[in-house]
């Protein structure tokens, strides 16, 4: 037999014709050719480290098996949870000394007495209070007091936000609310300071610590 001269891809007759549409197909729905990856379906590998640990106690706080979970129940290596529970006996702490607070000052209103004459005048943490400008550095002039709980004069912080837009001291953003310095007007009170010039006020508040600094320094 003669053997027969290669002539080329394009020589040879097509005996089964085949459309582009349907090889296209073909191809689409993984008929034909190489398999195309699931779009719908994200395969996620997991590994358990601690197959011991009860994984809804330790995410979430809760587990519905309670005292008969066949796992341990333990939330201390998580940093997280840690953390929660910190700041939830913190709010818990606030809370209960927000309501301490409203049920003596209920109890005053009904006998008729002053709230803040019940505890002698000047109360606990007003001590701490600053008695000049935290800005200009001299003494209060038309005091005011941020969200933040920082004293400045109205002037002094009124300049300092329209170039700003934040706290000097902690650089929060203010919103632009001032609030009446309740708790530096009640210390004022307490000293029997009343009547007096803020800059009075920043002397006899000087003075005091002047001489507590004395007093320790002799002890």
């Amino acid at each position: 037999m003669r053997p027969r001269r290669y002539t080329g891809a394009n020589n040879y007759k097509a005996i089964i014709p085949k459309s582009f549409d349907s090889i296209r197909a073909a191809k689409g729905n993984g008929h034909s050719g190489p398999l195309r990856a699931n779009t719908t379906i994200r395969t996620t590998s997991q590994f358990d480290y601690q197959p011991d640990v009860c994984k809804d106690y330790k995410e979430t706080g809760f587990c519905g098996f309670g005292d008969t979970c066949i796992f341990m129940h333990d939330r201390g290596g998580d940093p997280k949870a840690s953390q929660l529970e910190d700041e939830w006996e913190k709010k818990k702490k606030k809370r209960e000394e927000e309501q301490e607070e409203a049920m003596r000052v209920l109890l005053c209103q009904v006998a008729g007495e002053d709230p803040d004459a019940k505890q002698g005048g000047e109360r606990k943490g007003d001590k701490d209070l600053p008695f000049a400008c935290n800005i200009c550095r001299s003494a209060f002039a038309d005091p005011v007091v941020t969200q933040c709980g920082h004293y400045f004069c109205s002037k002094c912080v009124g300049e300092r936000y329209r170039k700003e837009g934040a706290c000097p001291v902690c650089s929060k953003d203010l919103g632009g609310s001032f609030s009446r310095p309740v708790k530096l007007l009640r210390k004022k009170k307490g000293m029997g300071m009343e009547g007096a010039t803020w800059e009075e006020f920043r002397k006899a508040c000087q003075e005091r610590k002047d001489g507590e600094k004395d007093g320790g320094g002799e002890e």
